[in-house]
């Protein structure tokens, strides 16, 4: 080919990547720039062009020195292409991707990233590196400031134990763990330390001022024994913890539906030992007093009292048929009534709305239970309430406040058991008075009176 007029300009460069030279030692070329002649075989290849790369990736600096093609994308965030070495004759190049946000690397296989030979990937946000991810021909790499906090076995082996290629590896300022997972990583960073050259600042995250180098491995890994220790500890602990919220979930749920438990277990006689009523109320000579109209006195004759005082525990009811002394003053033989009795049992009727008597029991049974600040009414609705007007302004704040007992619901006699004084007995009061076959309330008008009659 000599004495042809050879032009060298950038398509040129495979004469240099080939190692070419040799084979054109006489062949003289006409440069396009300064149009000299120059003898190819002593020109350099940055003579050739002033190189540009074609490939370069946006918001990347790209440029050959020496024998090596830089590429610095600080910035960049991501990339997507890289320029082709070959372009200028290289075979090696220099890329730096630091100070970005990079979380994982580019694949090996990526155009032009398999011929990087140092790669700086400093101060990203690397959690992970894979073999598939960086180049084979590495000689340094710079993963400082990123989030490690380990190296698997395949890194470890390829580029450190089974490889002298890497001559440099940077690794500080990375979040460490040190356990006994990490102990080959412990064991390779203290073998190949002299190719690590910030490997005494490897801090451990878990252990304060403690490096890798200076890391107790036996420490790290506990025996069998005590692993199966901690193991059995956690799960009782655990279990307990487990236990502790179910309970709690129990109990928050007995507090939310209480009324509807009791209610319940004390119809299925469960636990009824346990449901019974305050000891202040061993004074009273009745359970019950049943306050009505004279028109309901077929439901509470033949319907109401038989099912209360032949249940199991029976309980005692008072009512003014049966129980009160004829000729005794009313208002008196109410309170008496009322004071006397655990419960007052209101049958609310349209009939009782009516009765100017009716309503003034309910009054005296509402004023002792506020008095005492306990629950004493038991309200039953009978019937239909057809003229809700008649209703007085102290009755009505009562049932718009309080819940009530309809005879028409299914659970009606569970409810109305439930609500009745829970006591541990049927036993009688030897304080009773009995005329006649008649159970009467001790009130010290009556007695007096009934002494009067006998002498």
């Amino acid at each position: 080919m000599t004495g042809n007029p050879i032009v060298c300009d950038c398509k040129f460069p495979w004469i240099y990547s080939e190692n070419y030279r040799s084979l054109f030692n006489r062949l003289q070329c006409v440069q396009s720039s300064t149009k000299s002649i120059t003898d190819l075989a002593q020109m350099e290849s940055n003579e050739l062009c002033a190189w540009k790369p074609v490939m370069c990736p946006s918001k990347c600096n790209c440029y050959a020195q020496s024998e090596f093609l830089h590429i610095k994308c600080k910035g960049a965030q991501h990339i997507e292409q890289l320029p082709r070495p070959e372009q200028v004759g290289l075979k090696k190049s220099v890329l730096d991707i630091s100070d970005n946000n990079f979380i994982v690397l580019p694949l090996n296989t990526t155009f032009g990233y398999g011929n990087v030979s140092q790669l700086n990937a400093s101060y990203n946000k690397i959690t992970n590196i894979s073999v598939a991810q960086l180049p084979t021909n590495l000689t340094v790499l710079d993963l400082r400031n990123n989030r490690l906090n380990s190296l698997d076995d395949e890194f470890l082996r390829t580029y450190l134990n089974d490889s002298t290629k890497l001559e440099f590896l940077y690794l500080s300022e990375n979040p460490w763990f040190c356990d006994c997972s990490a102990q080959q990583l412990l064991y390779t960073i203290r073998t190949h330390r002299a190719r690590i050259p910030d490997a005494d600042h490897l801090l451990c995250v878990n252990q304060p001022n403690v490096t890798l180098l200076k890391a107790n491995v036996r420490e790290l890994c506990l025996p069998l024994v005590n692993v199966k220790y901690y193991q059995n500890f956690i799960a009782i602990v655990t279990t307990i913890a487990l236990t502790i919220i179910i309970l709690l979930c129990i109990i928050a749920l007995f507090y939310k539906y209480k009324l509807e438990v009791k209610v319940w277990l004390y119809g299925k006689n469960i636990l009824r030992s346990c449901i019974h009523e305050c000891e202040l109320d061993k004074h009273k000579k009745f359970d019950a007093f049943i306050s009505y109209a004279h028109q309901d006195a077929d439901f509470v004759n033949h319907t109401l009292l038989p099912q209360l005082e032949q249940c199991e525990p029976p309980f005692r009811v008072c009512t003014h048929e049966r129980n009160w002394l004829a000729g005794a003053y009313i208002p008196e033989q109410i309170i008496e009534s009322v004071e006397q009795s655990r419960r007052t049992i209101i049958v609310l009727s349209q009939h009782f709305i009516e009765s100017d008597w009716a309503r003034m029991e309910f009054r005296t049974a509402h004023q002792c239970s506020l008095n005492e600040g306990r629950a004493r009414i038991i309200m039953i609705k009978y019937g239909e309430i057809s003229n809700s007007e008649l209703l007085d302004r102290e009755l009505k704040a009562y049932l718009d406040m309080n819940t009530y007992l309809d005879w028409q619901d299914n659970r009606f006699w569970n409810k109305l058991h439930y609500a009745m004084p829970h006591k541990l007995g049927g036993e009688n009061n030897s304080d009773m008075l009995e005329v006649n076959g008649r159970m009467y309330v001790m009130g010290q008008v009556e007695m007096n009176r009934l002494r009067d009659e006998s002498v």
